[in-house]
């Protein structure tokens, strides 16, 4: 059967979105709805009416996001409400800046009249987490079918007999990125605005059409919902052995995270999203948002293979005659990315629920080659590291950089955080502590020297620390400490030459490893200035507990920070903050 132009639908019976408590408060009344489409029938959507759309070589749907190609941070807004100022985390440090009740609600207002007056609007209704115990129903509001069928590979997706029970949303995103916000309004940087209220339980989209914005809309949301419920929200990799062990992998772009989380021998839970509550872990998602650039199937053919009809590929480039795509070409972006539902990867484990993680892997590009290639972690170690979430920009990465770069994001996801960042690592240290966790620090990054003069960690040796982390060989090895630092290294490891685990002696100059070694616990301690608030979060003892699981300066070290023992020291009954203070006062630490 062929469709003719006037046989396409014309829409849905609205009453579902008009009776919506949503709608009638916001105004939401469209010409013609559809909602939850099959893929098929986006697909036609798209390419009817959405330009620069195409279907290429391996039946994935090409589009292209406009203007922007990666997500606007600066551009996100959290309305602060009595009900809930006390639990964010405000100020010069927390990715939450503010805006008023009066300017989300004009910004909802304009991205509700802009939807009005569209020919059509699609809607997904589907569920954030797989634990039936947390699953939250979530709502998209959008102006192109694109970010429909995105959407419906990210959320998890209701059957024909849930969404007809669907009821109300717990929670509705109107995305009227295609229209702007005007740059004028209070509280406004640009004509970009994503706007969350949790009063509402609302998020506007305006100013961009960059997918990614719902995606992380929703894991923003998490970030708040699931820790009120006693429930850790984690921006992770999470993979499942024969035995049912479960393993938690964090980093930070370009350490490896995908890579070292995606094993034949192990089921992937997921890639990116997931929450430890007290059943166990589970994924948030129901698909994967891979990076594109430079994608081979010899090195990710689980990826690669993901990409199929059904699949959005973001901003790619291909060929117009073949419509072969070239993985290589980031000249609209470095950026581009695959959406796909979690089914398309052939080892995933469906339900994606796990039981309580025997191993947690904190994973970091040590570009200035001074940390080991494996250290175990104590609790306080876990939680310091965690909230530092550590990796090193290289030279040549980025104009402007000649010297390894420290990079850090709290909790390896700084953007996406509400409460404050110790709040997330005292949870973790708890379910840590009750399930007897073990908690890794994995360096994938440089030994023997730093970027340029020594080399990169080889791929061969760190899959054989994380094999032997699974095993739980590591668990039982014998080990050394480490100066500065203070981290476990186990002196032997199977597949690994046990002088490779000690990285001062793979530096030819003791001296110049040990300095650079200083110079970098200098920078981790400058950068947990940021969190000097922590005691009103977490209490003063859990506050110097993480702080003393980091690096110590001897007292003569060049260095701005205040020794941590000292801080931790001088804290009594004072608290953290007040000596934070009055370190600042005497010139120790910037003051706040």
């Amino acid at each position: 059967m062929f469709l003719t132009e006037d046989q396409h639908r014309e829409g849905q019976d609205p009453a579902f979105l008009l009776n919506s408590s949503f709608s009638q408060d916001s105004g939401l009344a469209p010409r013609a709805v559809y909602r939850n489409l099959a893929p098929a029938e986006l697909y036609e959507k798209a390419l009817h009416f959405e330009p620069g759309t195409h279907v290429v070589s391996s039946g994935a749907l090409a589009t292209e996001s406009g203007k922007k190609t990666g997500r606007s941070p600066k551009d996100k807004r959290v309305v602060r409400e009595c009900a809930f100022e006390k639990d964010i985390w405000w100020g010069k440090y927390s990715p939450n800046y503010m805006m008023d009740d009066r300017t989300f609600l004009a910004n909802r207002e304009a991205a509700i009249d802009f939807l009005n007056s569209l020919e059509r609007i699609y809607i997904l209704d589907g569920y954030a987490c797989w634990d039936p115990e947390c699953r939250m129903k979530i709502r998209i509001v959008t102006s192109r079918a694109y970010h429909a069928l995105f959407m419906h590979n990210m959320l998890i997706r209701p059957t024909k007999e849930e969404l007809a029970n669907f009821g109300e949303p717990d929670f509705v995103i109107y995305n009227g990125g295609a229209f702007p916000a005007n740059k004028y309004n209070n509280f406004m940087t640009s004509s970009t605005s994503i706007d969350i209220s949790l009063k509402h339980r609302e998020m506007v989209i305006l100013g961009t059409q960059y997918a990614g914005e719902m995606k992380k809309g929703v894991f923003t949301l998490m970030h708040y919902y699931m820790p009120r419920r006693g429930v850790l929200s984690l921006h992770s990799g999470c993979n499942m052995g024969s035995t049912g062990d479960v393993t938690l992998f964090f980093g930070l772009s370009g350490t490896g995270k995908t890579t070292l989380s995606t094993d034949s021998k192990r089921p992937l839970i997921g890639d990116d999203e997931h929450c430890w509550g007290p059943n166990g872990v589970f994924n948030i998602e129901g698909g994967c948002y891979a990076k594109a650039i430079k994608l081979r199937r010899e090195n990710e053919p689980d990826i690669y293979d993901a990409i199929r009809f059904g699949t959005v590929l973001e901003n790619v480039t291909f060929d117009p005659e073949t419509r072969e795509v070239n993985f290589d070409d980031g000249s609209v972006t470095e950026n581009t990315r695959a959406s796909y539902p979690i089914h398309y990867i052939k080892n995933a484990h469906i339900p994606c629920i796990g039981g309580h993680p025997r191993n947690i892997i904190l994973l970091c590009c040590d570009a200035f080659g001074v940390l080991p290639p494996v250290s175990k972690l104590s609790l306080e170690q876990a939680m310091y590291h965690f909230i530092s979430g550590y990796t090193a920009k290289v030279a040549g990465t980025e104009d402007g950089i000649t010297e390894p770069e420290a990079t850090f994001s709290a909790c390896f996801g700084g953007a996406f955080l509400m409460w404050h960042p110790m709040k997330y690592a005292a949870m973790l240290a708890d379910k840590m502590q009750q399930h007897g966790t073990h908690a890794w620090l994995v360096n994938t990054g440089w030994t023997g020297g730093k970027y340029g003069v020594g080399q990169r960690m080889s791929i061969k040796h760190t899959r054989a620390i994380i094999d032997a982390i699974h095993s739980g060989e590591l668990e039982k090895a014998q080990y050394t400490e480490t100066a500065i630092f203070h981290l476990r290294v186990p002196t032997s490891c199977s597949g690994v030459p046990a002088a490779a685990l000690q990285p001062e002696q793979q530096w030819p100059n003791r001296s110049d490893f040990y300095e650079t070694l200083v110079k970098l616990g200098g920078m981790f301690l400058k950068n947990f200035e940021h969190f000097h608030d922590g005691d009103a979060f977490v209490g003063e003892e859990m506050c110097k507990r993480i702080m003393s699981g980091g690096p110590v300066l001897p007292a003569n070290a060049d260095s701005d920070c205040p020794n941590n023992m000292q801080i931790i020291a001088a804290a009594g009954a004072n608290g953290v903050s007040k000596v934070y203070k009055d370190a600042a006062a005497n010139g120790a630490v910037e003051a706040y």
